[in-house]
């Protein structure tokens, strides 16, 4: 048995189906994890049908793909020019697949292997029991009663971690850091528009990874490079190209 990480699909069915015939998966012995994103191209609602249906042999985080897509069933924000999301919500079983991803994680961890999937990544300051509890409250908010409020208080108005956050900019900050987090500076204040290579960044600013005494140096973390960092090889760190790249990550096998 073979698990293979992959990086954001972005709704293209066509790259990911390629993909997979590249490594001759097998869901009867081989395993999938998504790095989210699966959503965000025209075809997002084959691939959404696609992963939900290979059930216990896909895993799952969410992406800010995903967390946009359920703003928009739930009449948050208006549709953008380029999102590529009516045909999940006209789809005849929308509702099927928007109560799917509402169970889905914005962490996994694998014990045996020591192997952590993310979509953005993890801010340095958490240690991995912090990360795995933090996950799990926006979670909780998204599976729950508070779902339809915590879409209509979805804010990026929160760019540093303390212990005393609370109520919305909380549960926004941990959100945020899962799903957009790319560059921070030393003291892990997230900057949200940065992306790219590490060598066009204005001075001070880091790859989250890069942030010193990382709480979770320890772990090997895998997610989906949608910054596009071009940086060298950091220990334990494995960035996940998109899907259109044509490759992935074998998974501690």
């Amino acid at each position: 048995m073979t698990t293979y990480a992959l990086g954001s699909v972005n709704g293209d069915y066509q790259a990911l189906m390629t993909l997979l015939d590249k490594i001759a998966f097998n869901p009867d012995i081989d395993c999938l994890w998504f790095s989210g994103n699966l959503a965000g191209g025209p075809e997002s609602l084959a691939v959404l049908r696609l992963v939900k249906d290979l059930g216990k042999k896909a895993v799952t985080v969410l992406g800010n793909a995903e967390l946009q897509l359920l703003q928009r069933a739930a009449g948050i924000v208006e549709p953008s020019s380029n999102d590529a999301l009516d045909d999940i919500l006209q789809a005849p079983d929308r509702e099927e697949l928007l109560k799917w991803l509402r169970q889905r994680g914005l962490m996994h961890h694998d014990s045996k292997r020591n192997f952590t999937l993310v979509h953005a990544g993890i801010p340095g300051a958490w240690s991995f029991s912090q990360a795995l509890t933090f996950a799990c409250e926006v979670e909780s908010a998204l599976a729950s009663n508070k779902y339809q409020a915590f879409m209509e208080n979805r804010r990026q108005d929160q760019t540093r971690w303390h212990a005393k956050l609370n109520g919305w900019k909380r549960l926004n900050f941990i959100a945020n850091a899962y799903t957009q987090m790319k560059y921070c500076n030393e003291q892990g204040k997230l900057d949200f528009q940065a992306s790219g290579a590490i060598q066009n960044q204005a001075e001070g600013l880091m790859p989250w990874y890069r942030q010193p005494q990382r709480g979770t140096a320890h772990l090997h973390i895998l997610f989906a490079d949608d910054a596009g960092f071009a940086d060298q090889p950091c220990p334990g760190i494995y960035p996940l190209s998109s899907v259109d790249k044509l490759r992935v990550q074998t998974v501690g096998d």
